[in-house]
């Protein structure tokens, strides 16, 4: 279950003197508290939605929101030098930007890893391949290796999930004949993303 929704934090209290409240009329102080209201999910603040200003009459207690209030207390209000939003609001949102650039990251290294083991290729490889238009994928491992091939066993299942390779990568599932391709042959279906994903223990 996600737990989200807004919630406030106060920012800043202060007093206006000499006003009249509207509820009393009794020339007066009032207290304010400034609330930086904001998104969470799982009570981690994810940005800023604003800020909400409750004011009180020292005289009779009626709190008041500030566009509740007369003119000339909004214009006094206005003078008064209230806090910006605090970075804490967007903690969340510096998080969602880390884990992006971090995946980012890590998606580019592996990348450039895979191609590396595609140029070098290993005896034990798996190569997730997609077959065909079918919707369906598979994997095949490295056997054997030559100076110009690579000889293949193709998995006896399949799967309809492109992540769902390590479900079936067991040593007891590749039983199929074996199958070879050049070199140049591996790094064309790896250009063409037929070969999408090398593992490699």
């Amino acid at each position: 279950m996600i737990f989200y929704g807004t919630n406030s934090s106060r920012l800043k209290n202060g007093q206006l003197r000499s006003v009249e409240c509207p509820n009393c009329n009794e020339q007066t102080s009032m207290n304010y508290s400034v609330f930086g209201k904001y998104f969470y999910i799982y009570w981690i603040p994810i940005f800023p939605i604003g800020k909400e200003n409750i004011i009180e009459c020292n005289n009779c207690k009626k709190t008041f929101k500030l566009k509740e209030l007369p003119q000339r207390i909004k214009d006094k209000f206005n003078l008064e030098k209230h806090s910006g939003i605090p970075l804490l609001h967007f903690s969340g949102l510096a998080i969602i930007l880390l884990a992006i650039g971090y995946f980012s990251y890590a998606g580019a290294k592996n990348d450039e890893k895979e191609a590396e083991y595609i140029k070098t290729p290993a005896i034990g490889d798996v190569y997730s391949i997609k077959i065909n238009e079918s919707g369906y994928y598979t994997s095949m491992k490295v056997t054997n290796i030559t100076s110009d091939s690579i000889f293949v066993i193709l998995n006896d299942y399949e799967t309809n999930k492109r992540s769902g390779i390590y479900k079936i990568d067991k040593n007891k599932n590749y039983t199929n004949a074996l199958d070879g391709f050049t070199k140049e042959e591996i790094q064309a279906l790896y250009s063409e993303e037929k070969i999408y994903a090398v593992d490699r223990d």
